[in-house]
């Protein structure tokens, strides 16, 4: 592959900012915690989102060679079978994630098309069949190419960067010359309450910056990656970080509590624009079209990103033998297509059961998806560990983030810890207030969940290491 097909820095930007930003996080967590969110952007922000990229940067840096991600990352560091883990892990958590996304992209079509959401009543039951089209069609695209798909990721993250910063922006004007805010801003209501409700919430803001991650499996198809990917992440996260913490006190500025709560977590990101445009005297259909069209082209790019990356970590670099050979078939460029359409079955199989009203099979599907929940913060988990070893070990890497071993083994600590809690914060608001056996069932749902998962994987792994040795 020529340098002219390679990708250039700002696409690599946006390849990290587009399946990490998503205004709807800002939105709904507005919803769940008002006037506090803004803090607790500023501390997932600076305690946990930009740490972890410095990580994902030195890694990715020091293995430019090899197109694994985070699985070679944690291999590299402390070995194989915690790799397998942490990727096993992040695949199963983004392959349920992904069933439930999809059904998202028509709701931002009916926002773009209409002014409004269609889907909320009696329409509600077109989403399923339209995810599979969208699962069937993206799925086309992603084996089409990072050089082809990074160019959608190019167009919708830069007029996404350029609509949140005209949102701020217009929200800080609009203050400015006397327009009073719609939030009550006191001491009282910044502060976040300690309690369990806003610990689990805060729990969901680690996962909400979660994805930069997936840039690290395209570090090949990078121009000049030693020097491109430690820029595109530092890049990436300032912006990222930034678009977060201005858009939270935007979003306050503009809506009061209850608009946002009448909105609702799926309707609340279209609202805020449609006030902030009728706040100057625009017109607010028309500019939420104009926003919904910016977020469904986005969303095409994200969701595309989310489903080639993880299959690129979790099936490119493994050896011989873990999975059957026809999912690591790769193509010249890395694609793996066999792995990608495999994928695309078992995700039209979990959106369609729900429409031939099979329960007994629909039940354990959702509890599958129950199980599946808090998957995605391991592979954060193990590598902040992998980072530490990382580190003791490599005393003489290309790039270094932190340039003191002590802050770097600090800001790992910080990551593992915060994991951690989220790991164990997520689940509280559903396991506290419940007694008895629902609430012994919704512990090993939640918690014993990704053991279940994790346990599954090793022995899919046992299994077909076995039939590989035999043949």
């Amino acid at each position: 592959m020529g340098d002219n097909k390679k990708i250039g820095i700002w696409s690599l930007v946006m390849m990290i900012f587009v399946p990490t930003f998503n205004f709807i996080n800002i939105a709904s967590n507005a919803v769940y915690l008002g006037p506090a969110a803004i803090p607790s952007w500023i501390i997932v922000s600076l305690l946990f989102f930009l740490p972890l990229c410095g990580i994902i940067a030195e890694m990715a840096s020091a293995n430019r060679d090899k197109d694994g991600g985070i699985y070679t990352w944690v291999n590299e560091a402390i070995g194989e079978q915690w790799a397998f883990v942490g990727t096993w892990s992040y695949f199963i958590g983004i392959l349920f994630f992904l069933q439930m996304a999809f059904s998202r992209i028509p709701v931002a079509a009916s926002w773009a098309l209409f002014g409004r959401n269609i889907f909320n009543n009696s329409n509600a039951y077109l989403l399923p069949i339209l995810s599979i089209f969208i699962c069937v069609s993206m799925t086309y695209i992603a084996t089409i190419g990072v050089n082809k798909f990074s160019k959608i990721a190019d167009f919708g993250g830069k007029f996404t960067l350029a609509a949140t910063f005209i949102f701020v922006l217009m929200s800080i004007v609009g203050f400015l010359i006397g327009k009073p805010s719609a939030t009550v801003f006191t001491a009282e209501t910044l502060i976040p309450k300690f309690d369990v409700s806003y610990f689990s919430t805060f729990s969901w803001l680690l996962f909400a910056v979660s994805g930069a991650e997936v840039a690290g499996t395209y570090i090949k198809e990078t121009e000049n990656p030693k020097i491109t990917f430690p820029k595109a992440m530092v890049r990436g996260t300032v912006l990222i970080a930034l678009s977060y913490i201005l858009g939270s006190v935007a979003i306050q500025l503009i809506a009061s509590p209850e608009v946002l709560e009448n909105a609702g977590l799926k309707d609340a990101a279209f609202v805020v624009y449609h006030v902030l445009a009728e706040n100057f005297g625009l017109s607010g259909k028309i500019i939420v079209q104009i926003y919904a069209a910016i977020n469904l082209i986005t969303s095409i790019a994200a969701y595309i990103i989310w489903m080639e990356s993880p299959i690129r970590a979790m099936f490119s670099e493994v050896p011989e033998g873990t999975f059957p050979k026809f999912l690591t078939v790769k193509r010249e460029d890395g694609t793996l297509v066999n792995a990608l359409w495999t994928q695309c079955l078992i995700l039209v199989v979990l959106i369609a059961i729900p429409l031939f009203g099979l329960n007994s099979i629909d039940n354990f599907f959702k509890l599958l998806t129950d199980l599946s929940a808090l998957t995605v913060v391991i592979p954060y988990i193990v590598l902040s560990v992998a980072y530490i070893s990382f580190r003791r070990t490599n005393k003489d890497v290309d790039f270094k983030f932190f340039k003191s071993n002590w802050m770097a083994y600090t800001v790992a600590l910080i990551v593992f810890v915060l994991s951690c809690a989220g790991f164990f914060g997520a689940g509280l608001d559903y396991v506290v207030g419940s007694t008895g056996k629902e609430a012994m069932a919704l512990i090993i749902k939640t918690y014993g969940g990704p053991i279940i998962l994790i346990t599954v994987g090793l022995l899919i792994k046992y299994f077909s290491k076995r039939v590989y040795e035999n043949n």
